[in-house]
């Protein structure tokens, strides 16, 4: 009688070592309802046998799958709209443990808008970014939108991550002819954004002065760059011609502000460029705060 071949056996410690995978079928939906292809959505590994896992699935149907291991992921995708005005579409489910199969359908009829300008009406949006920091058991994910018109929308996903584990930030500079605006949020908990509106008054922002004079080197041009003091974030760089004054209306809610000065001499035969910071500035609803460099310390 023939011999009948079998195929080897796995050992019971190779078994061990080979996560479960499960089927992760993604579904996206444009303004209107319909199955899209115009995105872009990353499934990134936060814990589990799949926590070093980084994809971005994409098939033009607006439907597509995966096989990932078990464990515990941040999706987040953006979509591109083409009608109603454009625009960008981030949606976020900074909680999805795959454990069995899973169908997730991203909606973006779900994102609302990202509503933040200053009181100047006929301020320019310049540019603005949203961070998100996610924790989980002690591994961070950090995710990022930047733009540079006034057209993202944002929503949450899915079910509450872990009360405190999702950080995120906001902001957004405009500016006029003389004025720029610094306007940024700050939110912790549970779940993404789903939209953000915020309109300050002139009596809500604060008022930050940078003054470069001719002690901060021979006149010139000069640059000066802005940005708050904590969390992921863009800053602002704008021109000066020294000596001279900028001026900055900043939201007091996103803390402190740090400030880089960098003065250029006039003659190309000058003394090369000096940079000049100041860290930490305090600001207050309403006041007024003056940072000169006429006398700060070189870097």
């Amino acid at each position: 009688m023939a011999a009948v071949g079998l195929a080897p056996a796995r050992s019971a410690v190779a078994a061990a070592r080979t996560p479960d995978t499960y089927s992760l079928t993604i579904t996206h939906l444009d303004r209107a309802g319909r199955p899209t292809g115009a995105y872009t959505t990353t499934v990134t590994g936060l814990a589990g046998p799949g926590a070093e896992e980084s994809v971005q699935p994409h098939d033009p149907s607006g439907t597509v799958t995966v096989r990932l291991p078990r464990g515990r992921y941040v999706l987040d995708s953006v979509l591109t709209a083409s009608g109603d005005g454009g625009g960008t579409d981030w949606i976020v489910r900074p909680r999805l443990d795959l454990v069995r199969d899973t169908t997730v359908t991203v909606d973006a009829r779900t994102a609302k808008p990202v509503d933040v300008r200053p009181p100047a009406r006929s301020a320019a949006l310049l540019h603005a970014g949203m961070f998100l920091r996610i924790t989980h058991d002690g591994t961070e994910r950090f995710l990022n939108q930047v733009v540079d018109s006034p057209t993202l929308r944002v929503a949450h996903l899915g079910p509450a991550a872990e009360p405190g584990s999702v950080e995120q930030w906001y902001d957004a500079y405009w500016g006029t002819g003389s004025e720029s605006y610094a306007l940024g949020h700050t939110a912790t908990g549970s779940r993404a954004l789903t939209g953000l509106t915020l309109r300050p008054s002139i009596r809500q922002l604060a008022t930050l002065l940078v003054h470069g004079g001719a002690g901060a080197g021979a006149p010139g041009t000069a640059t000066i760059d802005l940005l708050p003091s904590e969390g992921p974030t863009v800053g602002l760089s704008r021109p000066l011609a020294t000596p001279g004054t900028a001026t900055y209306l900043v939201t007091p809610e996103r803390g402190t502000w740090d400030v880089m000065y960098t003065v250029r001499p006039s003659s190309p035969d000058g003394p090369p460029p000096t940079s000049y910071r100041a860290e930490g500035i305090r600001v207050r609803a309403g006041g007024t705060t003056t940072r000169s460099f006429d006398g700060a310390a070189r870097l």
